[in-house]
């Protein structure tokens, strides 16, 4: 268990903000997830779909300032965007933006700082819930699939949150479209695979 632990003054920024990653990734690796420091993501890969929180640092204020996203991606639905729109270079991003966005905060998009001890204990405690309380609950439905391929089709992928668009600036009603489209496909697919076994 990293401890708890006050820095310096005149520490570097990157060593206080990589800190902060880690003791948010901690309890992530004990549930199979890999945390990439030169990346400042947490990951784990469940195929088709490979789940990750990423910790943006802000170039205008160092790194003691930054932002939480969470992404789910999937290299079946950039296949399979590309074959329907004629190109090579889809993301293979499902869903992605920051991580209050899961919760019904007012402010979805709000910058961590952690420059003292009293706010970096905050702000870990804070995404860590975050992350417990919405966004485990989130990557699990992704397990039961055809499930929620229904409630995507129904709702979207946020019921609560339906007007903006997602963190890549795609637009969240054609992104629910092509999903449900695009795993409707992939089981049917794989049902064939498990009849002809």
């Amino acid at each position: 268990m990293i401890e708890v632990k006050d820095f310096p003054k005149g520490t570097k920024p990157r060593e206080i903000f990589v800190y902060t990653c880690e003791r948010i990734a901690e309890p992530l690796i004990q549930l199979g997830y890999k945390y990439r420091k030169s990346k400042n993501d947490v990951i784990k890969k469940d195929s088709p779909f490979t789940f990750h929180f990423y910790f943006q640092p802000s170039i205008r204020f160092s790194s003691i300032c930054f932002t939480a996203k969470f992404g789910v991606e999937s290299d079946v639905f950039a296949q399979w965007c590309n074959k329907k729109y004629n190109r090579e270079d889809s993301l293979e991003s499902v869903v992605g933006t920051t991580l209050t966005r899961l919760t019904k905060l007012e402010n979805d998009y709000p910058d961590y700082w952690v420059d003292t001890l009293m706010e970096r204990e905050r702000v870990i405690k804070e995404i860590s819930d975050q992350i417990s309380q919405y966004a485990l609950p989130f990557f699990e439905r992704f397990s039961n699939i055809r499930q929620f391929i229904e409630e995507v089709e129904k709702e979207g992928f946020f019921p609560h949150q339906k007007k903006y668009k997602d963190g890549f600036g795609v637009n969240l009603q054609q992104r629910k479209m092509d999903f449900v489209e695009c795993f409707r496909d992939y089981c049917n697919k794989q049902k064939m695979i498990d009849t002809k076994q």
